[in-house]
């Protein structure tokens, strides 16, 4: 016991009573009083700073449940992102073939492409408004760009049920299938005009039976004019294009 509770409690026990009437047992036990007075107001103090704390840091130990407010935030998009359109898709084709073309032969100039979907591309640049057949492709177009004979382009073809690839072997000069790691098979074909190259075909056809041709000719085939003494690109670029693991085809 301190000497200033000793002290407190001697002026409360003659708070109220008479000098001379002094009770040492009654001066402790108003002592004790005190101290146990004291000692609560602590307890209740920390205790109403224990509940503070508890509850600012509730919400962070509260599971964020999807479906609750405290977990709205918490919540992600799980939409699938939106498929390309099969126009798009056939464009986006075209220009990676532009793209790889521009990579395997860099002396080509003015590099573009013109992809659609449904049908072939017939000249000039106009599609065909009669009912598709069954063999008519899921998506053709030109690559075009300029050599030093001025400007050509090829012509790409895609889709199933088109004419198998030996079919344009009979008359070929060659004439050359590659099997590739993925199961497809890669046809090489060269057509000869005289002593020079007329055309130059590669057709790569999958395990599903989707086929791609890209074909390079002796003449711009977008336009069917400009005529020339041999085609500008031959089958070792157009395998390169048709093989290139960037490019989706199917």
């Amino acid at each position: 016991m301190s000497e200033q509770e000793i002290r407190e409690g001697m002026l409360l026990a003659v708070w109220d009573e008479p000098p001379l009437d002094f009770d040492p047992d009654t001066l402790i036990r108003r002592v004790e009083q005190k101290k146990s007075r004291r000692r609560a107001l602590v307890a209740v103090g920390v205790a109403t700073a224990m509940i503070a704390v508890a509850s600012l840091a509730l919400p962070g130990l509260l599971p964020r449940d999807r479906d609750s407010q405290l977990g709205a935030d918490t919540t992600t998009n799980s939409s699938a992102p939106p498929t390309l359109s099969v126009d798009k898709k056939a464009q986006r084709i075209g220009d990676q073939l532009a793209q790889r073309l521009e990579q395997q032969v860099p002396d080509f100039k003015d590099i573009g492409a013109g992809f659609h979907s449904g049908g072939r591309t017939y000249p000039p640049y106009s599609t065909s408004n009669a009912q598709k057949r069954p063999d008519e492709p899921e998506l053709s177009g030109f690559v075009y760009f300029t050599d030093l004979l001025g400007p050509t382009s090829m012509e790409v073809v895609a889709g199933k049920n088109q004419p198998i690839a030996t079919a344009f072997c009979q008359s070929a000069v060659l004439c050359h299938e590659v099997q590739q790691p993925d199961g497809s098979v890669v046809t090489e074909i060269e057509l000869a005009e005289g002593a020079d190259i007329s055309s130059s075909i590669v057709v790569r056809t999958f395990r599903s039976g989707y086929t791609v041709k890209i074909g390079a000719y002796n003449y711009n085939v977008s336009t069917q004019l400009g005529l020339r003494q041999t085609v500008p690109v031959r089958v070792g670029v157009l395998t390169a294009l048709v093989t290139d693991p960037a490019i989706n085809w199917e």
